[in-house]
């Protein structure tokens, strides 16, 4: 008799739960009950790959626009935490994240608009920056098109 496929353990399916639950949250924009859900689960198992995965999504979600509470900062801690771990899985997508936390962080916090006239020329700087701006949204947004394909894969059954 041959075996058939293997279970998967627990913790993955217990990681399996976590991580729809998770994206229901952040889809009805409770960033604070994902983050807490994900948390809770790197606590419940701390070396597994699954915890790691765990923080690289918090990462994710702290540097989501939409999350009331996002953080340049809070997100480099936790890529930092996951690209030391030496399980990752999502290196090339968390260093890239890295980098747009790191140019969000080394940004001048906005400051309300002065107020100009029809007249007033733009300083010499805003092209340069409107390009900086362009390259970090298409570098978020190749991100966000690997994170909805891991979605995706992540949500098909498993063989």
């Amino acid at each position: 008799m041959t075996p058939g496929p293997e279970a998967p353990s627990p913790t993955e399916s217990e990681w399996a739960g976590s991580l729809t639950q998770t994206w229901q949250e952040v889809g009805a924009g409770r960033y604070a009950v994902a983050d807490r859900l994900l948390a809770d689960f790197a606590t419940r198992h701390p070396g597994s790959v699954e915890a790691m995965d765990a923080t690289y999504w918090r990462a994710v979600y702290k540097l989501d626009p939409a999350n009331p509470t996002s953080s340049a900062h809070d997100a480099i801690a936790l890529l930092d935490a996951y690209l030391a771990s030496g399980q990752t899985p999502h290196r090339s997508e968390a260093q890239a994240m890295r980098r747009v936390a790191l140019a969000l962080e080394a940004r001048p916090k906005e400051s309300a608009p002065a107020s100009t006239t029809g007249t007033a020329a733009q300083p010499k700087d805003d092209k340069a920056q409107n390009e900086e701006i362009t390259r970090l949204k298409d570098e978020l947004a190749k991100a966000n098109a690997e994170l909805e394909r891991i979605k995706r894969r992540l949500a098909q059954p498993k063989p």
